[in-house]
């Protein structure tokens, strides 16, 4: 079986998990590692003797060898470097969102069709036992028929008028917060435990 080559963009929380996930799949090798804050890639690329650290994603782009990479820096970026990643015929995952505006989804949808490489979204909730077990009770009958759904994303890590992240910030974050950042944990995780699709929505924001 061909060793798949995956480089790591993003050195914050969520590519650390990424990092150890794939560390821990049989048959990939995490070969390379991107952030603009060079000094915390070289020093996660040395405690994990990691090949290639990069400043520039690019740069990583350019290396035939690597087959995927794995995009898990803040909404605002996702776009133009799953843009560049499916140009360079890299595979991609992609933290969600996938792009900040449907227009942009669609551009990169139909930019992976052509480069015939995956372009794959990821929402890591999916994978917490809990939503897992409510999922396998819902394939085995349990929950019954589905009528109607109710869900809230409860969180208080912004309690204080002092707290700060770059999530709230529209500019790194994307104009919808409520929505395309945190919503769509909640519309996917809906999707997935249910097995059914959103087809209409009736807002009031």
């Amino acid at each position: 079986m061909k060793q798949i080559k995956a480089a790591i963009f993003g050195t914050g929380f969520i590519g650390r998990v990424h990092l150890d996930a794939v560390r821990r799949l049989e048959g990939v090798e995490v070969a390379a590692l991107a952030d603009t804050n060079v000094e915390v890639a070289q020093r996660l690329g040395t405690g994990f003797a990691l090949a290639t650290v990069a400043a520039d994603y690019r740069a990583i782009l350019n290396d035939p060898a690597i087959d995927a990479v794995h995009i898990c820096t803040p909404n605002s970026q996702h776009f133009a470097m799953t843009k560049d990643a499916l140009k360079a015929g890299k595979h991609v995952a992609c933290e969600k969102p996938l792009a900040t505006t449907v227009e942009e989804a669609q551009e990169l949808v139909a930019l992976a069709a052509q480069k015939g490489v995956r372009n794959c979204v990821c929402h890591n909730l999916r994978y917490y036992p809990m939503v897992q077990q409510l999922r396998r009770m819902r394939e085995a009958g349990e929950l019954g028929e589905i009528l109607s759904l109710q869900g809230a994303y409860s969180q208080d890590w912004l309690l204080y008028d002092t707290d700060w992240n770059w999530r709230i910030d529209s500019k790194v974050g994307g104009v919808s917060r409520c929505m395309a950042d945190v919503g769509s944990h909640w519309f996917d995780m809906a999707e997935h435990v249910t097995g059914l699709r959103v087809t209409e929505l009736c807002a009031d924001l």
